[in-house]
């Protein structure tokens, strides 16, 4: 008889409606105990993990498209394109400054305590936490990190130099990158039914090495989680699927939510409600699934 897939363990509902971004408060040291959930209404919701209720929802603008938590402050990225950085005391929070960026949802990331943001044309800028730009990656002008573009493009860049140092083209429509500088491996997700695997060679040379079939079309989110042994991709069908990141293998697939996946984040250390790191998977349903990983593999009896 074949394994039924497990349930989360914990499921945030409310009035959140579509949900872009998630993002575990990063201040918290020797457990994690908070989740920021950002909105397409331009709320964060604040969720206590000890309880599994939300403590209150903070209005920091219009369709937040990404939600940061840097030490003590909160960056916030609207699909306008205006990133802005909130100082948090106690349940105050202040807006002390702003960078703007080219809109749409094209989402910003954190590098090195860093942000790296879009600009038009597909450059990248990267900014620190007060918004001030440090630098500006120009493909263009052809001037170690990835980005994808909607052309299919994966471009290298030296981070020292702010030059490319090789180039890709794969699939149109490159929606996530998640790449690991151990093994020189990266996945990417796009708006086919083929996740895609490169490496990174020596000269820095990149190739495409195979391709993953997810059955459905459309890949939202594609993450390595932080130990390297799992990856999930998250995708248009709301299914979330856990790969063997050794072996590629599909040891699960996950059907909780009924609208696309338009996020995936791993706890940075032990939830103490659940006596484990969790990972939360956000929604276009407009709910937030947590899940236990040894919980799942042991359910399913998956070996990664």
């Amino acid at each position: 008889m074949a394994v039924l897939p497990p349930d989360p363990v914990f499921v945030l509902k409310g009035d959140m409606g579509y949900i872009h971004s998630l993002s575990f408060l990063n201040c918290e040291k020797d457990h994690t105990s908070t989740l920021l959930v950002a909105t397409e209404a331009g709320f964060v919701h604040i969720w206590d993990l000890e309880t599994n209720r939300m403590k209150y929802k903070q209005s920091m603008g219009e369709s937040l498209q990404v939600v940061h938590s840097i030490d003590q402050s909160i960056v916030t990225q609207e699909k306008s394109g205006i990133l802005k950085v909130w100082n948090v005391s106690e349940s105050q929070y202040e807006n002390v400054c702003s960078y703007e960026c080219y809109g749409g949802y094209c989402k910003s990331l954190i590098l090195n305590e860093n942000l790296v943001v879009p600009q038009s044309i597909g450059k990248l800028d990267i900014i620190d936490i007060n918004m001030k730009k440090i630098s500006t990656l120009d493909p263009i002008d052809d001037r170690l990190g990835n980005s994808g573009y909607e052309t299919g493009d994966i471009i290298l860049y030296d981070l020292k130099t702010n030059k490319s140092c090789s180039k890709i083209k794969l699939r149109e429509c490159v929606t996530s990158i998640s790449y690991d500088p151990l093994t020189n491996r990266g996945i990417v997700g796009n708006s086919s039914n083929m996740l895609q695997l490169f490496t990174i060679d020596k000269t820095l040379n990149m190739v495409l090495k195979c391709e993953i079939n997810i059955t459905n079309e459309g890949c939202s989110i594609v993450k390595i989680r932080q130990d390297r042994k799992i990856f999930v991709s998250g995708c248009w069908d709301g299914k979330l699927r856990l790969f063997s990141w050794k072996s590629l293998r599909l040891l699960v697939l996950l059907n909780e939510h009924r609208k696309s996946i338009s996020d995936v984040q791993f706890s940075p250390n032990i939830v103490n409600y659940w006596k484990s790191n969790i990972m939360a998977v956000s929604s276009g349903d407009g709910s937030v699934s947590l899940w236990n990983f040894h919980q799942i593999l042991s359910i399913t009896g998956s070996r990664i």
